[in-house]
């Protein structure tokens, strides 16, 4: 018998089992999560003869396209099934009822991030589609400091709040297609970050000749190990800024190698290639070709 319904009280330590069989995390970082993301009433269960075997995360997002139109949209996360009863189908149940549930409740857009290259086609035979990708380009430490500067600015990182994180996130992807973040889901990654001894962070240019501040961007870091940083997400409003910051990074975060994620469509000046990153379906009645405008922006997705 199935039951698919919300996470109840007392079941936290059943779904902390499951997590672990699904995705094999290490139980801190089960623990952190449950402890600072977790919420009842976003994470759907399927019960198989009253056992939890498969479960999901419905995180609320908005989806934001290039006419500055903004639409409620979630983010399913920690799609997982107990690996004794994987080919069952009951990932794509409950993925099915999810999307009813979020369609009654008004939601737009469902989107995701696959784990891994051969999910895009499991979801794409779903209708998802593949919308958001993301420039990655790995530096090991020697290249970022042969790295040339060609601005005459100066560059000031320091760690910022939540609200000033959307912010300016939000000035630098206007008029572009994007996801965005609630307050709380920034201050879960700031968290993320600090765990790991990083942050999310203000960015702030100041050029030699102008005492003026006006140039603002944002970076959500975090420190994989001991010899390797990932920039998560680095928004930047011009291209000749990209270096200074790596450089300036490299100097407060130290490691061997550095994985800078950027936009597909910013960046530029960094070498790597664009790939997807996630999907995106319509939950109500839409007109496709306006996602199709652009290639889009998910941004930190915790993964």
């Amino acid at each position: 018998m199935i039951e698919i319904r919300l996470a109840q009280e007392g079941e936290i330590s059943q779904q902390k089992e499951l997590w672990k069989l699904c995705f094999g995390d290490e139980d801190s970082y089960i623990d952190f999560y449950f402890q600072n993301k977790y919420r009842k009433r976003e994470t759907l269960l399927l019960l198989y003869n009253g056992k939890i075997t498969s479960m999901l995360t419905m995180m609320p997002i908005r989806t934001i396209l290039p006419n500055n139109r903004a639409y409620n949209s979630a983010m399913l996360y920690a799609i997982g099934t107990h690996p004794d009863f994987r080919n069952y189908g009951f990932s794509t149940e409950l993925m099915a009822h999810s999307e009813k549930y979020l369609a009654a409740q008004g939601t737009v857009f469902s989107t995701l991030v696959p784990a891994e290259n051969s999910l895009f086609d499991f979801y794409g035979k779903r209708g998802y589609k593949k919308s958001f990708f993301v420039k990655e380009t790995l530096f090991p430490i020697h290249e970022i400091m042969e790295l040339e500067i060609l601005c005459q600015y100066k560059v000031s990182i320091s760690p910022t709040d939540p609200v000033e994180y959307i912010r300016r996130r939000s000035d630098i992807l206007r008029q572009h297609f994007y996801i965005e973040y609630t307050i709380e889901q920034v201050e879960y990654q700031q968290k993320l970050s600090r765990q790991s001894g990083a942050d999310i962070y203000a960015l702030d240019f100041e050029h030699h000749c102008n005492e003026i501040n006006s140039i603002k961007g944002c970076a959500s870091v975090e420190r994989i190990d001991k010899k390797r940083v990932i920039i998560k997400e680095l928004l930047l409003p011009g291209e000749n800024l990209y270096i200074p910051v790596l450089k300036k990074l490299s100097r407060i975060l130290t490691a061997d190698e550095y994985l800078v994620r950027t936009p597909a469509n910013l960046g530029k000046s960094l070498k790597g290639t664009a790939h997807p990153f996630g999907m995106i379906k319509a939950l109500q009645k839409f007109d496709s070709e306006l996602l199709c405008a652009e290639q889009g922006y998910l941004g930190i997705a915790f993964d």
